[in-house]
């Protein structure tokens, strides 16, 4: 037999059965008792082919954006933030509960996020570890990063989460979201300092595990820097000293930010360590996913050259969406029966998109644009205006001149199926960029073009959404949750009925730290003036 063949079917099982011993509970209070099985992998057999730390690296990797299976990337990313955002909408009443803000028949999926975290991201990290046992190990700042990567997605969803004393005491209490973020600065920064001489020297770390950047220390490096730079815009609102601190930190780092097309962040397909079927291909195949009416109303009101990238036209070659909570009664197939709605260009071997580099020129707008006293090297305008010409290239996209100069503005909103669905036109809000308007207008023209450029990463669409009220999205059409506020829309997710049933002291003092009840029309931290 082909010795390569026979290391990578050899490679195959033991990453099997290490995921049967790590994929575990997610119940706060018994983190030290889940790696507790007599049958779990012996710390010789975890030593082949490095798995000891590689499989458990490429575990967080699958589990950022969660891959194992349609259903839950469905809940954890269509259901919340890209239907939230309104880049999807979904004709499949069960799983349009999301848009209604209920979950009264699976009380279990708002909570899914946050079990699957620690089921297999947080785990895996308290894995590595101890195997590696060493902060200042490169491998270790590159777990950090990597940890960093997905736990911003919890806490910006639920608010106070466990966090700072994670693997180290039993029972785990839950930890304000200000002192989360506070230590998601401080492992940033000391990662990327660990990372500095290997980045430099162009070291290769978890080649053959890393399905991200097949190892490349500086792209590793180049990202934290994005990352804290997007966690610190988080903080425009709430802290604005300390969100600026961090961002003069973050462009002094070495190697810089993400600031070319090739710079993308995504899970690729790697055989045979990250083989998967694209998710959202799977739930394309189901019919339970379409356009969301808001991205509809912007890409069409601009005629966005994107579109086509994004969407694929209906049978009548238009792009239309679909609001978000429609009533339950609703016919699916009328929706889905003549192609009269579109649906998101998709492929088996599609990659799961974590960030952009257009991003990094986005961020820096925002804060060139707020405060332009720090200096960034380019004005809001400059950046503005590179972060469109990006997103175009990343897209192999055309024609992006003529539509920095388009005045065009946003479409009102037609649903052929029910007229009463139609909505005016979200905002006016224009392309080009104007020096001579208020700031507040300056500020939704970076955000819009930015909740573009992000698609489909509607998490961070969303919290754009929640923090600066940009771009403006079309309320749901129905309400069923009566802590949810129609024009607020939704601020949150409650934290999963296992915790309540398993670890109810620490979330009920989570609720105090949350500063409201845990109901999703509470504001998290930074989601208040």
């Amino acid at each position: 037999m082909n010795m390569e063949i026979s290391k990578y079917q050899n490679l195959k099982s033991l990453l099997c059965l290490l995921g049967v011993v790590v994929c575990l509970a997610s119940c706060t209070n018994n983190f030290e008792e889940y790696n507790t099985n007599p049958d779990e992998v012996t710390g010789d057999m975890a030593d082949w082919d490095n798995a000891r730390t590689g499989s458990f690296f490429l575990q967080m990797q699958r589990n950022v954006i969660p891959i194992e299976g349609a259903s839950v990337y469905q809940v954890v990313e269509v259901m919340t933030g890209d239907g939230f955002a309104g880049f999807f909408g979904s004709p499949n009443p069960n799983i349009n509960s999301a848009g209604r803000y209920s979950w009264s028949g699976n009380r279990n999926w708002p909570g899914m996020m946050f079990t699957g975290a620690y089921g297999d991201v947080m785990n895996a990290w308290r894995e590595l570890k101890k195997a590696i046992n060493n902060e200042n190990d490169p491998r270790y700042a590159m777990v950090q990063i990597l940890k960093i990567a997905n736990m911003h997605r919890v806490t910006d969803t639920y608010g106070p989460i466990p966090y700072l004393k994670f693997g180290i005491d039993k029972e785990v209490p839950y930890d304000t979201q200000k002192d989360v973020y506070y230590r998601f600065f401080e492992e940033l920064e000391a990662a990327v300092n660990v990372l500095d001489v290997p980045a430099a020297n162009g070291d290769l770390i978890f080649a053959d595990w890393d399905c991200v950047f097949r190892g490349n220390v500086k792209q590793w490096v180049k990202f934290a820097n994005t990352l804290r730079l997007r966690l610190a815009m988080h903080l425009s609102n709430i802290e604005p000293d300390k969100a600026k601190e961090e961002i003069l930190k973050a462009i002094r780092a070495p190697h810089g930010f993400l600031e070319t097309k090739t710079d993308i962040v995504e899970l690729q397909h790697v055989y045979p360590i990250a083989t998967y079927e694209s998710p959202l291909q799977v739930i394309d195949g189901w019919n339970d996913i379409l356009m969301g009416a808001t991205i509809d109303a912007y890409m069409n009101g601009y005629e966005d050259p994107r579109r086509d990238v994004y969407f694929r036209r209906t049978s009548d070659n238009k792009f239309r969406g679909v609001r978000a909570g429609m009533p339950a009664n609703i016919s699916m197939d009328t929706y889905v029966k003549d192609e009269l709605f579109s649906r998101p260009v998709v492929s088996v071997t599609g990659n799961v998109v974590w960030m952009r580099a257009s991003e990094t020129y986005f961020l820096m707008a925002e804060a060139a644009l707020r405060w332009p006293e720090l200096e960034l090297g380019g004005t809001a305008a400059d950046f503005y205006e590179k972060g469109i010409r990006l997103s175009f290239e990343e897209h192999s996209v055309s024609g992006v001149e003529d539509y920095l100069i388009s005045t065009k503005l946003p479409a009102k909103y037609e649903d052929v199926i029910n007229s009463s669905y139609s909505a005016a036109v979200p905002s006016t809000i224009t392309i080009p960029w104007n020096e001579e308007d208020i700031l507040e207008k300056k500020l939704e023209r970076i955000i819009t073009q930015k909740y573009i450029a992000l698609f489909p990463v509607g998490q961070e669409a969303w919290t754009d959404f929640r923090r600066t009220g940009y771009p403006k999205v079309y309320p749901v059409i129905e309400v069923e949750n009566s802590n949810v506020d129609k024009e607020e829309q939704i601020r949150r997710l409650p934290y999963p009925v296992s915790e309540y049933d398993t670890n109810r002291k620490a979330v009920e003092a989570a609720r105090v730290l949350l500063g409201g009840p845990d109901s999703p029309g509470t504001r998290i931290w930074w989601d208040k003036q």
